[in-house]
Order: C-alpha cells, then sequence, then structure tokens
C-alpha cells in the first residue's frame, strides 16, 4: 500500500478505535520533537517517490502539462533539499527566458510578496508598530476627514497590524486591474458611460484616489483581500526607517540571508522562466506593480524561497517568541479549516491529527505560487508555476505535498521520539516506583505504567475522579516547546471524561487546552514530566515532577 494512503487509513482506524474511550485530543501543537527527516530515510524515500508520481500523473490528467514548475520540500535542520523536482513545458517564450526550469529560475511569486514584506517589518521595527494606527506613520491618511460609515473608512481606528492581516476593511486595489481602462468593452455589456474624473488615470495619486474608495467592511471585522493594505504597510516602513521599502528589503534581507535570484525589481529576462502565453507571457515578466510592489512584486526562485522558509522556521532574523508570536492566526474565515494570519493562509489537515500549515498563495499574470510551512515539524514546500492555468497547477500540487510529505514527517516524528524516549524508567534507590512509556496509533508519547511508591497511579487518578475505572484514564505526554541544557519538558494530556454521548459542539469540543496544569500537589502541575537527554539527545531519565523523583531509563 502507498505510503500516505497507509497512514491516513491509520489514523481512521485509529479514529474508530478510540471512540468509546476518552479521545487522545491533543493540544495545538507538534506530538513529538522535530524530526529529522533525512532524505536518506527510507520512509521519506517512499514518500518523495509517491509525490514525484502523483505530481506527474495529476499535472498529466488535468492538462496542465502546458505550465513550468519549481518544486522544493525542505527542512529547517538541513540546507539541502529533502525533495526537489521542476518540469519545463514547451510553451515557453521563443526569444526570453531560460529554456531549463532549476530550482534557480526566476519566478514572479505574486502575493507571496507579503510573507516578505511583514517579514521585512518584524525583522526591522518588531512588533510593536502592529499595535499603532497607521495614521501616526503615513501623513496621508492623518488628513483623511471621518465621514459616513458606508462611504468613508474609518483611518483612525486602522492599526498597522490589522492592515498586515487583513482586518482593516481596505479597497482590495486601487488604480489597477480597474475595468474602467476598457471603458467601451464594459459599456457594451451594460455598465453606464463613467465621466472622467471617476475614471482613474494611469499613475494617479494612490492616496487621493484611495480615499474616495468605499470601505468594505468595519475595522477588525472580518477579513478583507487587500492589496492596497500592503502598499501602505510598505510606506509605513519607510517612515520608520527614513529609507527606501527597496533598500530595506536588499539590506535587511537579501544580504543577510544571501539571496542571490530574489529581486524587487523586474531582474534580466535571462534569469527567468517566461511563459508564451499567446504571446503575453513578457508582458507578465515585465508588469510594473510600482508601489505595490510589497503587496505582490517581487521575484524569486525554489531555492531562494526555501532559504527563506528555513530562515523563518529557525529564527535566523527573528527571535523565538517573535516567530511564536507571528505564527499565529488573526481570525477565522467561513472556512473551519481555513484561518487567516498576518497575512498567512492558515490551511488545516484532521489528519493523521489536527496539524496547522502556515502557507501563502500568489497569482499575478500567468505565474503562480504556493510556500507552506509546518511549525510542528520544522519543514515546509515551496511551488513555482509559470504558465495558464497556474493557480490550480499550484493548488493541486500544494494538496498532493501536504498528504504524502506531512504524514510522513509525523510518522517519522513519531519513530524517532520511539527511540529517544520510549521505554521503562524506574527508581535505583530500591522504591518501588517505574513508569513505561512507548507510543502507539494515537499521537505522542502513551503512558502505559505507572507506579508510584508502590501504588498504580493510574487507580489514584482514577479514584480522583470518583471512580474505579482505570480504563477511563489515558495519559499521553506531548512537548511543551519548553527546553534547557540537556533538558526536554512534556505535559500530560488526561482527557476528562463526562459520561456522555456527544450531540453537538458543546458535548464534542476539545477541551483538554483547559485541563492542563488544572491540578497541582505542592505548587507542581500532576501533568509536568522533564526528561534528561545525553549528548545525543536521547533520554536517560524522566522526573514526573508532581513526585519528587527522577527515574533512570532501564530499557
Amino acid at each position: 500500500m502507498k505510503l500516505y494512503t497507509s497512514l491516513l487509513t491509520l489514523g481512521a482506524a485509529c479514529s474508530t478505535v478510540l471512540a468509546a474511550a476518552p479521545s487522545p485530543c491533543p493540544l495545538v501543537g507538534p506530538a513529538y520533537p522535530w524530526p529529522t527527516p533525512a532524505s536518506t530515510n527510507s520512509h521519506f524515500l517512499e514518500a518523495r517517490k509517491e509525490l514525484r508520481t502523483s505530481i506527474k500523473h495529476a499535472l498529466k490528467d488535468a492538462n496542465q502539462t502546458t505550465n513550468s514548475i519549481a518544486l522544493q520540500v525542505f527542512d529547517a535542520t538541513d540546507p539541502s533539499p529533502l525533495f526537489q523536482w521542476a518540469y519545463t513545458s514547451d510553451d515557453l517564450d521563443p526569444k526570453l527566458g531560460v529554456r531549463q526550469v532549476t530550482q534557480d529560475t526566476v519566478f514572479r511569486v505574486g502575493s507571496v510578496s507579503k510573507i516578505w514584506a511583514v517579514y521585512l517589518f518584524l525583522v526591522e521595527e518588531g512588533f510593536d508598530p502592529f499595535a499603532q494606527p497607521i495614521a501616526n506613520y503615513v501623513p496621508e491618511l492623518q488628513a483623511a476627514v471621518s465621514g459616513d460609515a458606508i462611504d468613508t473608512l474609518q483611518w483612525a481606528n486602522v492599526t498597522i497590524g490589522e492592515l498586515a492581516s487583513h482586518l482593516a476593511g481596505v479597497p482590495r486595489d486601487y488604480g489597477i486591474l480597474d475595468l474602467s481602462s476598457n471603458a467601451a468593452g464594459m459599456e457594451a455589456m451594460g455598465f453606464p458611460v463613467l465621466p472622467p474624473n471617476e475614471i482613474p488615470p494611469c499613475g494617479s495619486p494612490f492616496f487621493a484616489g484611495l480615499l474616495e474608495r468605499h470601505p468594505i467592511v468595519p475595522v477588525s471585522s472580518t477579513p478583507i483581500y487587500s492589496n492596497a493594505a500592503f502598499q501602505i504597510l510598505g510606506y509605513a516602513l519607510e517612515a520608520l526607517t527614513n529609507d527606501t521599502f527597496e533598500n530595506v528589503f536588499q539590506n535587511k534581507l537579501l544580504q543577510p540571508l544571501n539571496l542571490k535570484h530574489t529581486f524587487y525589481t523586474t531582474p534580466n529576462s535571462s534569469l527567468g522562466v517566461i511563459p508564451n502565453a499567446n504571446g503575453q507571457g513578457a508582458n507578465f515578466w515585465n508588469m510594473d506593480l510600482g508601489d505595490e510592489g510589497p503587496a505582490g512584486g517581487i521575484y524569486s526562485s525554489a531555492n531562494d524561497m526555501a532559504t527563506l522558509g528555513r530562515a523563518i522556521l529557525n529564527n535566523t532574523l527573528l527571535d523565538p517568541l517573535a516567530t511564536r508570536r507571528w505564527m499565529k492566526p488573526a481570525t477565522h474565515t467561513s472556512s473551519i479549516a481555513y484561518g487567516v494570519g498576518t497575512p498567512w493562509e492558515i490551511v488545516s489537515f484532521p489528519s493523521p491529527r489536527l496539524i496547522d500549515l502556515y502557507t501563502k498563495a500568489g497569482d499575478i499574470g500567468t505565474y503562480s505560487t504556493v510556500l507552506a510551512l509546518s511549525p510542528d515539524h520544522g519543514v515546509g514546500f515551496v511551488i513555482l508555476v509559470a504558465g495558464t492555468g497556474g493557480h490550480a497547477a499550484a493548488a493541486m500540487a500544494s494538496d498532493l505535498a501536504s498528504q504524502i510529505i506531512i504524514p510522513a514527517v509525523e510518522y517519522i516524528a513519531k519513530y524517532e521520539a520511539r527511540k529517544r524516549f520510549a521505554g521503562t524508567y524506574s527508581a535505583n534507590n530500591g522504591v518501588n516506583s517505574s513508569i513505561t512509556i512507548t507510543t502507539d496509533d494515537g499521537p505522542g508519547l502513551k503512558v502505559t505504567n505507572w507506579i508510584s511508591n508502590s501504588t498504580d497511579m493510574f487507580k489514584s487518578l482514577a479514584s480522583m475522579r470518583g471512580t474505579n475505572d482505570t480504563t477511563t484514564i489515558s495519559i499521553r505526554l506531548y512537548p511543551t516547546g519548553l527546553e534547557s541544557s540537556g533538558e526536554i519538558s512534556f505535559r500530560a494530556l488526561i482527557p476528562p471524561n463526562l459520561g456522555l454521548n456527544p450531540i453537538g459542539p458543546f458535548t464534542s469540543s476539545c477541551i483538554t487546552w483547559v485541563t492542563v496544569d488544572s491540578q497541582v500537589y505542592g505548587s507542581v502541575g500532576l501533568d509536568e514530566f522533564v526528561f534528561a537527554l545525553d549528548s545525543s539527545s536521547n533520554a536517560v531519565s524522566v522526573s514526573p515532577r508532581v513526585l519528587r523523583i527522577v527515574l533512570q531509563k532501564q530499557s
């Protein structure tokens, strides 16, 4: 059976088995420490083979072979790609661009530029300005007069953070792609003749026009995608740094990360892939977005995009706290599996457990891009497409990469966690205290036996719930992300048993996050565990800290 199919089936079977017992219900976040999915790992080799075959077949079946593609899967711990694949379409511009797509070939990344823009803002200024009104930094907005709520956006209420997370209610664009540029054609379709003062002229002042546009929704109500918001974000960064966005981009991102194939303005065409696209490919390659560059103007390659992804996951230019704050949802969408960050598009996968991918997609002309990061695993992928129908090809390849790679690295993480932590730990001082830890079909490390001073802790925990039924007690350990030299912290989740058959969201909700640290003894949580590690990061002992004891690993 194919690897990813096996893993997905295993997850579904596990859910069936656990239906009658308390659900594992893990916290949001990693179930295991980051894996090291080396390209020589047999599980990853199988997944890599499956991904290559699946993408080839899917592109052919969907008639997407007119698209040129560069794809790379990368790991935060290794500068070499975990997997790379490129396809060169025959439908290229006959005079311009490369003849063979590689991992260094330059594509336009469209709205993935927004990730570059926010990353640059955070590297340069941190999070503090995100809570500030944008009008503090952009004089043109300070002069905006409040007016009727339907016709006038309330700029005094808009923060930089709301601009960056699509929560400002700002119109999508001003001037770019306005249908009035084809006035005759629109009039033929029944639209009214516009007076000249209502047609945005080429090169018209951005703010003069934008301030005349109507708001979409009230500030901070629901996410509305906006390119104009990121143009304004670029102006704010220029005001804060007293420099141009392009200079800051070059000096604070491209140079520190040594990116040789990423550009803010159109590079030499010899570096890029330029589709023919009925003779229009060169136009899309050269399309100048002007000051809307922070929203969608950047050019990059698969190798450089992977370097960006690794830098984010590794906290190369941001400290870990800033990265954790950044990689969080800002709002929901109407889809339960799709949230919005700053400006992440957060896609949630339910199997083999709930896993959030922090992604950003972008389209401009004949170019489509997807960048995806899994903070739970320290891996990501980038897909760059050039050609007609590129968005469909990028979305399809992203689905395949997610469905194959994510279960594979979860499997590897569990396998490595079993090697590092599973076994029996006991006291060496004659006291009858021990704990046995393993992994199974569920998430996290599972405690199967726990004795403290000759007392069965499963019976003790059941008794504390007013029952003698130890089958209601399930103990699983999950990494907290807290580590120090030679030690790593875990917390035990012991899902409550409400004794109810789930009939709706209140009786079926995953509420283990409420129960963490809910029972303490002498100011120490019953659920706190700390492993001591050797020089190879393998566990040599574990301390259930509430019991004030260290248990040495025996097997």
